[in-house]
């Protein structure tokens, strides 16, 4: 079947590809996003399991195989068990790649590298001359950090980005969990299916996707130094008065009011206060240099208001104002619930969990929810009995020699 094809009904646009994933949490995100499209995922983990399995979940707790992170990505894939650090795996990843369209792999440096591959040109051995590799690592395989390890940690750190957060007086403030690997893994994915959509000549290549990179060029990053040489200082509320975070009665609201005629329309929002109608206040520069006092009064008079109803007036004014919402309340608002954004890890069965579905909305569907994340090594039989020919000896063997 050709990628676009819809199957069974469906309007997935890669109905049909195989994909081949090797990445672990690098490259999570993408295969997720390629599995939703309607693509055959197939994940391959380590005999003992992939890390996200075990990721703490609540207070320190493990989840064990159940794992909430590996159930939300890797929801709608297949999964199979297989050392490919070892070489006497290459003959079943051959064959693995020989009926895929896709392979994915994070080559790691020892003792996890990827049996078959090769820095200079990056290349897997083992892969089929017609299925497109993409390789997801944290700074590419090139450079002389190829074969440097990171975590999203470290990559939020020497993108640049840990730099401008956090008190001047104290440490940076890091963004928390794996946004940047998930990052590279949107951009891979968009990648792969543009490649997909083209000539078959155009799959015969190898990406090298760099969550490093992709990290660089935030918005906060490398851009506005390249504009204009500025590096951003330590901030812990953004922007001029009445730009920055404020906390109203019953939550916070984020301002970026930075035209001058926004002065203009927070005023009248506040009921033109005496204290702010002084025409110096008009003045960016003024208020720069009040920054201080502003901040006080602004903060005062923002205090006694209820957030929604405020950004409801500001949006409505034309202020640039938006609610600064907890992970909670994000979760429980009425705006993801009614586009549908959460679904159910698998409806109406022991253990299913409510998760986010896909980034986007579209009519007709182009995602689907087939099946929950597999067990480990669920997909065992399936794969290496029924397609790759093997036998039922052989796979035995396999887990007693701990390949499988």
């Amino acid at each position: 079947m050709e990628p676009g094809e819809p199957g069974n009904g469906g309007h997935e646009p890669l109905r049909g590809v195989r994909v081949l994933d090797l990445t672990s949490r690098m490259g999570a995100y993408c295969g997720r996003l390629l599995a939703c499209l309607g693509a055959d995922v197939l994940n391959v983990e380590l005999p003992g399991g992939d890390r996200l399995r075990f990721a703490p979940t609540t207070m320190g707790s493990s989840a064990g195989e159940e794992g909430l992170l590996f159930g939300y990505y890797h929801h709608n894939q297949r999964g199979i068990t297989l050392d490919w650090r070892r070489d006497d795996a290459t003959p079943l990843l051959r064959q693995l790649s020989a009926a895929s369209d896709v392979v994915l792999a994070s080559p790691r440096g020892e003792p996890d590298l990827i049996a078959g591959f090769e820095f200079d040109p990056p290349t897997l051995t083992w892969a089929s001359p017609d299925a497109l590799v993409c390789f997801i690592t944290p700074f590419g395989l090139t450079g002389p950090y190829r074969n440097w390890r990171a975590t999203p940690f470290t990559s939020f750190a020497m993108s640049g980005h840990m730099f401008p957060f956090g008190p001047e007086e104290g440490p940076p403030v890091a963004m928390p969990g794996q946004q940047f690997c998930d990052e590279a893994g949107a951009w891979a994915a968009f990648l792969i299916v543009a490649t997909l959509q083209g000539p078959p000549s155009l799959r015969r290549q190898v990406i090298d996707q760099s969550i490093h990179e992709v990290g660089l060029f935030y918005e906060l990053g490398q851009p506005p130094f390249s504009a204009s040489g500025q590096i951003r200082t330590r901030v812990t509320n953004f922007g001029v008065p009445p730009s920055g975070i404020w906390r109203c009665r019953d939550g916070l609201v984020d301002i970026a009011a930075h035209s001058d005629h926004h002065w203009g329309i927070f005023i009248e929002l506040l009921g033109r206060p005496d204290v702010l109608t002084d025409p110096i206040y008009r003045d960016r520069g003024m208020r720069i240099q009040l920054h201080d006092l502003l901040t006080d009064v602004v903060g005062e008079l923002l205090a006694v208001r209820a957030a929604a109803e405020f950004v409801d007036a500001g949006q409505a004014a034309g202020l640039p104002c938006a609610l600064m919402q907890t992970p909670a309340q994000y979760v429980q608002g009425e705006q993801p619930r009614v586009r549908g954004f959460f679904v159910e890890s698998d409806p109406g069965a022991p253990g299913s969990f409510e998760m986010p579905g896909a980034p986007f909305v579209s009519s007709p569907p182009l995602t689907s929810f087939r099946r929950s994340a597999p067990t480990l090594g669920e997909s065992n039989r399936e794969v290496y009995l029924d397609e790759l020919g093997h036998s039922a000896a052989e796979l035995e063997q396999w887990r007693s020699e701990g390949l499988v």
